[in-house]
């Protein structure tokens, strides 16, 4: 925090600036104020001066002297967070009540700038929260930090898909099209036998050995593997989500699932599965969706089941509580 107490903080310069710089300038600034280093003016909405500010872009002003309700900025601010047009968007830095707080006094009093906040008038709820706003300086050496660790990381992702190529072309010559990155910034793969259904065995999945390291999506649902190649999965410690509905997988074959940690979600859909393979699942504690409809298990198994991984959402065909 600023070493300054909030009160003699310069209202703009020292307090709403280090808001709108932390929150807001990736979107609005140009290069010179843009943390990225790259001008990105959305909406052409620069939020870098009070003339920018009361000036707007396509839209409304983003700031209304002495008028909260007709200030864009606020509105945007004040959206639910998964709404298209919330600011900040949904997967950055949102403004916090203090800082919320601190802005909308600022419109309210008609933007001053000059005036420190005891000068312009804020009282005392106002000057606390604004005793939460880091410097200028802080937030410009937090974002420098911040974009240099993701610059590291998109490297360190991109370094990793390079490594990945040779594996991924040797299995997509027997699977075409049916291994990939989860997204273009990840490094992660996701494996789909769908189009294969029936034609797609045990050997088949022995194939996969290459990626296996890499794999956090897998769908085997309506194979035709068995309890013998279920053990493949065991090299693939990263797997988030399996489908293994509609196969010949029976509780036999789960003891290669249950040393899967990270599984999040695991289908087993119309499997021969029981009571007893519902007992070797116990002990994956991040499950959180698990489906067993159409199988051998019954009830009271899923509730003990859910005593040992209770936020898992256990879907039986009928209500499980």
């Amino acid at each position: 925090m600023s070493a300054k107490p909030a009160a003699e903080r310069l209202t703009y310069k020292e307090v709403i600036v280090p808001i709108l710089r932390g929150k807001c300038y990736q979107c609005h600034a140009d290069a010179a104020e843009n943390p990225s280093g790259k001008e990105k003016i959305k909406g052409k909405l620069q939020l870098t001066s009070i003339a920018a500010i009361k000036k707007g872009g396509d839209e409304d002003a983003a700031a209304v002297p002495g008028s909260v309700d007709d200030s864009l900025m606020i509105e945007r601010i004040r959206l639910p967070h998964d709404d298209d047009d919330h600011m900040p968007p949904e997967d950055k830095p949102q403004i916090t009540e203090g800082e919320l707080k601190v802005l909308e006094w600022w419109i309210a009093a008609s933007l001053p700038e000059g005036k420190n906040l005891k000068e312009a008038g804020a009282p005392d709820d106002v000057i606390a929260a604004a005793e939460t706003v880091k410097s200028d300086e802080e937030v410009k050496k937090a974002l420098v930090e911040a974009f240099a660790a993701a610059g590291a990381k998109v490297a360190a992702i991109a370094e990793q898909r390079k490594a990945m190529e040779g594996a991924i072309a040797a299995v997509s010559e027997h699977f075409p099209n049916a291994v990939g990155f989860v997204s273009q910034q990840d490094s992660d793969l996701t494996f789909t036998a769908v189009s294969m259904r029936k034609d797609f065995s045990d050997e088949h999945l022995a194939k996969l050995e290459p990626v296996g390291p890499g794999l956090v999506d897998v769908n085997l649902g309506a194979t035709s593997i068995t309890d013998a190649g279920v053990g493949n999965l065991s090299k693939m410690p990263k797997l988030r989500k399996l489908w293994l509905n509609g196969t010949k997988v029976t509780d036999t074959g789960l003891d290669a699932v249950m040393g899967l940690a990270e599984l999040e979600y695991l289908n087993l859909y119309g499997t021969e599965v029981t009571d007893e393979g519902l007992k070797k699942l116990s002990g994956l504690k991040k499950l959180k969706k698990l489906y067993l409809w159409q199988t051998k298990v019954t009830p009271e198994a899923v509730e003990e089941f859910k005593k040992s991984v209770p936020d898992c959402d256990v879907n039986l065909g009928i209500k499980v509580e």
